[in-house]
């Protein structure tokens, strides 16, 4: 459930076209805005307190009741029910827009028995205007070098050019620990756990390297967790 969770929250903002305005030095401070406000929303916060950051002040005006538990009065997204739980994602973007820019997808959890819903995924896609829809390092894999699975940044980075690995695509963050028991957690395969997704360039304009990286808690760096190769006028849907 838990590839299909993340999978279902990345889509939103991977399969969208996207038409950014202004320079790209506008561009980047506005993808450091929502960066920003990205990592406000706290796993575990309840949805009252998730309205208090975004909307500031008047946030009581966007909350409701729904069986006794307090949510958003806008729609959300999606809902789904299990035996263990039951699941509201909620989104950040502009609905009204063909193509919204850098949306994020946030996914709230809480028990049958329960009345408290809590954060327990956030998922961030920074968006920009290319034929792939989504923002890319700047990062070229060298020539004659090659990726392998649980490699660590810092290996990742010395078979890149230049120093670092440049910008990310997706950033994901889950922790179910909040509302589900260990053994709920097992049962649903959901956990706590952080993923980024890059897209590199290659020696061929034509190829990408998309990259998956799953944080590694005990060596506390990130760790390729799958990667492809994909067209460079792909548009990226996972």
């Amino acid at each position: 459930m838990l590839n299909v969770i993340c999978k279902w929250s990345v889509m939103i903002g991977l399969t969208t076209s996207i038409i950014f305005s202004g320079t790209a030095d506008a561009a980047t401070k506005q993808e450091k805005q929502v960066t920003t406000q990205f990592t406000k929303y706290k796993a575990g916060m309840t949805i009252s307190e998730f309205a208090k950051i975004r909307y500031g002040k008047s946030y009581k005006k966007h909350l409701t009741k729904t069986n006794g538990r307090t949510v958003l009065k806008e729609k959300p997204i999606k809902e789904e029910t299990s035996e263990q739980a039951k699941f509201l994602y909620y989104g950040i973007y502009d609905r009204k827009a063909e193509s919204p820019e850098n949306p994020m997808i946030f996914l709230f959890t809480v028990k049958p028995q329960k009345n408290v819903y809590r954060l327990t995924l956030k998922s961030l896609e920074v968006t920009a205007k290319n034929p792939m829809h989504v923002r890319q390092s700047d990062k070229q894999l060298k020539r004659g070098k090659q990726i392998e699975f649980g490699m660590t940044e810092q290996q990742l980075d010395k078979v890149l050019t230049r120093k670092g690995l440049g910008d990310w695509t997706n950033w994901t963050v889950m922790d179910f620990s909040h509302t589900l028991s260990e053994r709920d957690m097992d049962t649903l395969r959901l956990g706590q756990g952080k993923n980024k997704t890059y897209i590199f360039q290659t020696n061929d304009p034509n190829e990408r390297l998309l990259v998956e990286m799953t944080f590694d808690p005990n060596e506390k760096t990130y760790r390729i967790s799958g990667f492809e190769t994909v067209s460079s006028n792909q548009v990226i849907n996972q």
